[in-house]
């Protein structure tokens, strides 16, 4: 069980507004009975996904589902993430991700707007047990297969790494274009697919993106 201390500690970087909205959307996205997402049991600020073109959550394959319908002029958006330990027999506790937020307007906007119950056909292919969250114009695999490599053996390093200690923000963090700032966020993940939620205005602004890892 979390400690008082623990759920403090998570929530490092969260306001109170935000912290609130993060835990509907856990309602929201634990209510669909096709879906075994895993219950976040705390979230903390992962930091800032740049932007450009749209957003999009994948595991390096083919199948990917771009969302780019999201207020106009941002060039960055904050990133939340939904974690809760795994434990196996013989080895440290280890942080996985189920969940990413990615709030693009303020809390009591994207609390007004309509949510949907995710995509039935977005399942992006797993990667060695990890999953991305760009902006695609920066996603790893533009630079070619060498660099989207090379990318991915430093992010297991340094996911490997929060796992012998144990870190509870466990991801990695990697920029993809230097020039523009673009960059990738890795998570090490349990599930087998990936969908994604929108709250939505009406004119059809997508105003929060949740991401999440889940099991048929």
């Amino acid at each position: 069980m979390t400690s008082a201390k623990d759920a403090e500690q998570g929530r490092a970087g969260v306001t109170d507004s935000v912290n609130a909205l993060l835990w509907r959307w856990a309602d929201h996205v634990n209510g669909n009975p096709y879906r075994a997402v895993s219950r976040p049991e705390w979230f903390a600020r992962t930091g800032e996904l740049t932007l450009e073109k749209d957003i999009t959550w994948w595991g390096m394959g083919s199948d990917v589902l771009a969302h780019d319908t999201f207020p106009p002029g941002l060039s960055k958006a904050p990133v939340y993430t939904g974690f809760y330990w795994v434990r196996e027999d013989g080895k440290p506790a280890a942080a996985r991700a189920c969940m990413v937020v990615v709030p693009l307007a303020d809390p009591d906007r994207i609390a007004a707007a309509e949510w949907d119950d995710g995509y039935s056909d977005y399942v992006p292919a797993a990667l060695e047990g990890y999953a991305v969250l760009c902006s695609s114009p920066f996603d790893p695999k533009r630079s070619g297969d060498e660099a989207a490599k090379a990318h991915l053996r430093e992010a297991k390093r340094i996911i490997e790494a929060g796992d012998r200690e144990s870190r509870r923000a466990n991801y990695a963090e990697i920029i993809t274009d230097p020039d523009r700032g673009g960059n990738a966020l890795f998570f090490p993940v349990c599930g087998e697919d990936r969908t994604a939620y929108e709250a939505a205005e009406p004119d059809g602004t997508t105003v929060c993106l949740a991401f999440v890892d889940y099991d048929m």
